[in-house]
């Protein structure tokens, strides 16, 4: 059984790793995007989808891994302490915000300024609830 629940973490932390990675290269390439031709844009775009896609698949895995590691290795919720919950919080934050600057995104791949800004707000906010979940998994699993 331990070697299941590793290779689980194993899944989980590179899902983390991932889908972690948008919140690093999407701000560079969306910064690269103002001022860009639409030939780059659309390149750029491209780009921010495929991050997307690997991130959703990202989010999946943890979302299904995480689950598992508690109940296989903690044998459930019973000891989760207050980082463990704060990392939950941040965790809804984190798919709120994800979901919403998707959306966001579409509408600005079509033409919507007022919708770029609001892409790049969530994902200010995902990028930020990404270092407060990291913080909160070090100070709930210590």
């Amino acid at each position: 059984m331990e070697v299941v629940i590793n290779l689980l973490i194993w899944a989980h932390i590179l899902a983390f790793i991932a889908g972690g990675s948008n919140s690093v290269v999407g701000p560079v390439i969306e910064a690269r995007m103002h001022g860009a031709s639409p030939e780059v844009s659309a390149g750029y775009f491209a780009v921010m989808n495929r991050l997307g896609q690997i991130g959703r698949v990202a989010m999946i895995v943890l979302l299904v891994t995480g689950p598992l590691i508690m109940f296989l290795r903690y044998g459930g919720l019973g000891g989760a302490n207050i980082w463990f919950w704060v990392k939950m919080a941040l965790i809804v934050v984190m798919l709120v915000a994800i979901i919403f600057g998707g959306i966001q995104s579409k509408k600005a791949q079509a033409g919507d300024a007022q919708a770029g800004t609001r892409a790049h707000a969530a994902h200010r906010v995902t990028g930020l609830a990404f270092v407060g979940v990291i913080l909160a998994a070090v100070l709930a699993f210590n």
